[in-house]
């Protein structure tokens, strides 16, 4: 199976105290949530975070045979972003664009995509694409919790940093966010502890178990585990349930960046990348839409000779500037001028 040749994120400088969004409509907060800037958007991001990743896997544009976005975010219902992306980095008109979209699972289908067309040797290489932006309602809990971010990974079989062991996927009909074509936000099936329970914890529980018995690997082989992280409550619930330990989670980034969306598990994968050493196996599940992906990854050696190409997560963590919620109206649009 192929691997990540290199990868890049892309995080927004603003930041808005969770506190600050929830406080005026009666509700509570913890940590901060990044913004999107007046010059930045879905596309921006993505644009930004595939170029380091080609940079960080130095291929040559003519290599890549597949450009694959994901995100619940395109301001569009009719209309391709990948293309756009592609006459950025300068891809070949034959490459194969497309995107994925209608939940934050998102990203993950989109790579799943990638390999499958990798493994049925259609193409050599190919660029995976996360980026999200999803706007709240005011007063809703996806105002607090809502971040911006994009991500981006390499994938082929060649001079590969880190090699795909295995997939599973589990997938039921069940409802818990959505976002119809004439609703301008998000809404939430809003028993907490039901989603929690039936969507999230039992999805990420059945794909991760599924792919531990498809790869013939128990959960003391994982050195790390990186899960959706909507909020910071979740991922040791499923951890409980497939019997990884809590210590060997992924970071939080709810805390600092927010809910990331189909990003959020591969944002917190480059996270872990920047630091890992070689033979780390790592297990990534993600979730959205009751759809579930459980991967296997193990790092090897020509991860050191990348080291240093790319743009560490940690810096753009700790690269902000805090807006007040007044600022971050009008930074989403919700809050407008009225005309001369």
């Amino acid at each position: 199976m192929a691997g990540i040749i290199g990868y890049g994120v892309y995080i927004p400088r603003y930041r808005i105290k969770q506190a600050d969004a929830a406080i005026p409509w009666g509700g509570f907060g913890a940590g901060e949530k990044s913004v999107c800037g007046l010059d930045e958007d879905v596309i921006s991001m993505a644009a930004e975070a595939s170029e380091k990743a080609m940079k960080h896997a130095g291929i040559d544009p003519a290599q890549i045979g597949a450009i694959h976005l994901g995100t619940a975010s395109s301001p569009y219902i009719e209309q391709y972003l990948a293309p756009i992306l592609a006459e950025t980095l300068g891809l070949k008109p034959e490459t194969t664009m497309l995107d994925f979209g209608g939940s934050v699972n998102s990203v993950a289908a989109a790579l799943l995509g990638c390999l499958d067309a990798i493994e049925a040797k259609r193409i050599k290489a190919g660029i995976v694409i996360g980026t999200e932006n999803r706007v709240a309602g005011p007063g809703s809990e996806g105002e607090t919790s809502f971040g911006a971010g994009a991500v981006a990974m390499v994938v082929g079989n060649e001079d590969t940093i880190a090699d795909f062991e295995g997939v599973s996927s589990y997938a039921t009909l069940f409802y818990d966010r959505w976002r119809a074509v004439a609703d301008p936000w998000v809404s939430n099936y809003f028993d907490y502890r039901f989603a929690r329970e039936f969507g999230y914890q039992k999805h990420i529980g059945e794909a991760s178990k599924g792919l531990m018995k498809k790869i013939g690997k128990k959960p003391g082989d994982f050195s790390l585990a990186v899960f959706q992280q909507p909020d910071n409550r979740l991922p040791p619930l499923v951890a409980r349930d497939v019997g990884i330990n809590p210590k060997q989670l992924a970071p939080d980034l709810t805390a600092t960046l927010g809910d990331l969306g189909s990003c959020s598990a591969f944002i917190s994968l480059a996270g872990v990348l920047d630091k890992a050493q070689a033979g780390l196996r790592i297990l990534v599940a993600t979730y959205g839409s009751g759809s579930s992906n459980a991967i296997s990854l193990v790092v090897n050696n020509h991860i050191e000779a990348k080291r240093g190409h790319s743009v560490p997560l940690e810096k753009y963590v700790n690269r902000k500037t805090y807006v007040d919620y007044p600022a971050y109206l009008r930074l989403t649009g919700i809050l407008k001028r009225v005309p001369y």
